[in-house]
């Protein structure tokens, strides 16, 4: 089966959480200690970091390709459905052995499901299960 559009996933677990919780703090640090400006500095910074990470897209699934980017300092890894040997399915991730289209070596494409709300999740697991259905070990 081949996606007529590019699925879009998101890494959106806790996020909205963690925000509201830096906010709280960073506001019941203000009342206690405004001399310690700086430190606010740091949780608008962490804020700012985990508003990003809310807009970031975590997996595309497209026509004849994957692409993850697990961290926001690490580039997006594209792999192509051809080139893709096996994929492993566990609890917690997903492993998807591939082989690198630059160097011809074999290399390992690790999804977390954790930082996966539950539909996001289930519906990767569904998607990857139907269009990768012939490499699953």
């Amino acid at each position: 089966m081949k996606l007529q559009t590019p699925k879009i996933i998101y890494a959106r677990r806790l996020v909205i959480f963690r925000i509201i919780v830096l906010i709280v703090a960073a506001i019941f640090l203000y009342h206690i200690a405004p001399d310690l400006w700086f430190n606010f500095v740091i949780f608008l910074f962490a804020i700012i970091v985990l508003i990003v990470r809310y807009f970031m897209v975590y997996v595309t699934i497209g026509e004849n390709f994957i692409t993850c980017r697990p961290i926001m300092i690490q580039s997006q890894i594209n792999v192509p459905f051809d080139l893709i040997k096996s994929i492993k399915y566990e609890p917690k991730k997903i492993f998807i052995n591939y082989t690198d289209e630059m160097d011809g070596k074999e290399s390992i494409l690790k999804i977390s499901l954790e930082v996966l709300e539950a539909n996001s999740k289930t519906e990767l697991l569904d998607i990857l299960k139907i269009v990768l259905k012939d490499k699953t070990l």
